[in-house]
């Protein structure tokens, strides 16, 4: 308990002082953190994302769903494998860091991914330590590019303090579909 209230303490004091890290100025950022919708419940935040990836649906599709490459291009994924296929099935393990300024959380995760080509994604969680994770993206072409609806219901299985969790969260959703979208322009 005394711990607790330390690093709550640690985090009124040094709240002020939390910034998202700062991106270097030749990577392009696609998704900045204020488009990332978050809201939390309990334990839970509620993730809701749309915004348009300059590429075709199927260049889409196909970098949305490279799950056994997927650490090549997402910063925080350390790794990211497919360790079962089923037709439109997937069980995918991965693991990385989450990072916002000074916090830094470890995770895991094994989820069951069903594919609906090519124009949604649904992601349970099955195991490791995110507590639950349920999630749909759904893409659908919009021009020469491809709009993306993401929504997503995570429990984090770890206690992140009330100023810093949906800043972090933010922070990573963001990260990672700015990572998605230039790997998806870089295949262009």
């Amino acid at each position: 308990m005394l711990r607790r209230r330390l690093l709550v303490w640690m985090v009124l004091v040094s709240a002020p002082l939390v910034s998202p890290p700062a991106q270097s100025a030749d990577v392009q950022v696609w998704v900045q953190d204020n488009d990332v919708r978050i809201q939390r419940v309990g334990d839970r935040f509620l993730v809701d994302l749309e915004f348009v990836a300059p590429v075709p649906l199927a260049l889409a599709w196909a970098v949305l769903t490279d799950f056994a490459h997927m650490r090549d291009f997402v910063p925080n994924l350390t790794s990211s494998e497919v360790v079962e296929r089923n037709e439109n099935l997937l069980r995918v393990v991965q693991k990385g860091v989450a990072r916002y300024g000074p916090f830094a959380a470890r995770f895991e995760s094994t989820r069951e991914i069903l594919l609906f080509a090519p124009t949604e994604i649904r992601s349970h969680n099955v195991g490791g330590t995110v507590k639950q994770m349920d999630s749909v993206m759904q893409l659908q072409s919009e021009g020469s590019g491809t709009r993306l609806r993401y929504r997503a219901e995570v429990a984090p299985g770890v206690w992140f303090p009330p100023l810093v969790g949906p800043a972090l969260v933010r922070h990573e959703v963001a990260e990672q579909f700015s990572a998605i979208v230039r790997e998806m322009v870089r295949r262009r």
